[in-house]
């Protein structure tokens, strides 16, 4: 029987959906995706694995408590939900900004994961994109994030129902029926833009950390978005320039091929015919390389 509910994990709770037995299955999503967004590929791993998928800290119901919110915190609080559900040797999927946290949940905990899979995942040096001189304004740049968090944190939900409308739209078209509610909760919540806000200052920017203190010998699986379709996508939904976005995407390939030489015990495969959004648009790749995993 599916069930969510929120886990303590030590002074504060996690939003967490959960189905299935067998190998514990955790998945942490992107910086601004929900629970939602996951649940029929979530449907479809609990057939064969126990599936845990959960909001971090300072989205959707979970709490974001007081300290700043960074990857690091979360790989502390993705360690606290594994050991207070008591799971042994998880396979982690991570997506986005997801995949940041599981690299760094890697890092800091190199034996508690059964293996790793990164699903377009952001890289450490992720500061690398913001490098590319693009003419005009850039919606999607660090810098036009951070402004636009700063002001979505202090709107009330009917202003943010508004402001996000077109965006919880689209999210209803990818998304099982009777999601409506849920979706409007998660993207209306001006806790969550305080949460990113603080995530991309402090996680969008330079990293101390050397390659070679980044290498984790986790099984893993490396899926990587098709340049092609994200190329086409930066263009009509970004407005920029072909060029801009070729030179984006081979930084941002670049930055994938990173990740699959931390783990030497790895495989890539490439998405084809799908953009950043893998689970929407090719659910069936992660399913795959999941049961690989397990």
């Amino acid at each position: 029987m599916r069930m969510r509910k929120l886990v303590d994990i030590g002074g504060r709770s996690l939003d967490v959906w959960m189905k299935g037995s067998g190998t514990p299955v955790v998945i942490q999503p992107g910086m601004i995706s929900s629970i939602a967004e996951w649940e029929p590929l979530c449907e479809e791993l609990s057939k064969t694995a126990k599936v845990i998928v959960y909001h971090r800290a300072g989205t959707g119901r979970s709490e974001k408590g007081e300290k700043w919110r960074d990857r690091f915190e979360s790989s502390k609080d993705l360690k606290a939900l594994i050991d207070q559900l008591d799971l042994h040797s998880p396979i982690l999927v991570g997506h986005s900004y997801g995949g940041l946290i599981v690299q760094q949940f890697a890092i800091d905990n190199p034996d508690a994961a059964g293996g790793i899979l990164l699903a377009d995942a952001t890289a450490f040096d992720a500061f690398r994109l913001e490098e590319v001189e693009v003419e005009g304004e850039d919606e999607a740049s660090t810098e036009a994030w951070l402004k636009k968090c700063r002001q979505y944190a202090v709107y009330s939900k009917e202003q943010l129902k508004e402001e996000m409308r077109g965006w919880i739209q689209s999210l209803l078209q990818v998304t099982s029926s009777g999601k409506k509610q849920d979706i409007e909760e998660y993207m209306t919540n001006p806790l969550m833009y305080q949460t990113v806000y603080e995530e991309m200052l402090t996680d969008f920017v330079k990293s101390d950390v050397q390659i070679e203190s980044r290498v984790s010998y986790c099984p893993a699986v490396v899926i990587g978005r098709d340049q092609d379709v994200s190329i086409s996508e930066m263009v009509r939904e970004e407005g920029l320039q072909k060029k801009e976005a070729e030179i984006i995407e081979e930084v941002w390939q670049n930055l994938i091929e990173e990740q699959y030489d931390m783990f030497p015990h790895s495989e890539y495969v490439k998405a084809e015919g799908a953009g950043h959004d893998i689970h929407l648009d090719k659910p069936e790749l992660i399913t795959a390389a999941v049961h690989s995993l397990l």
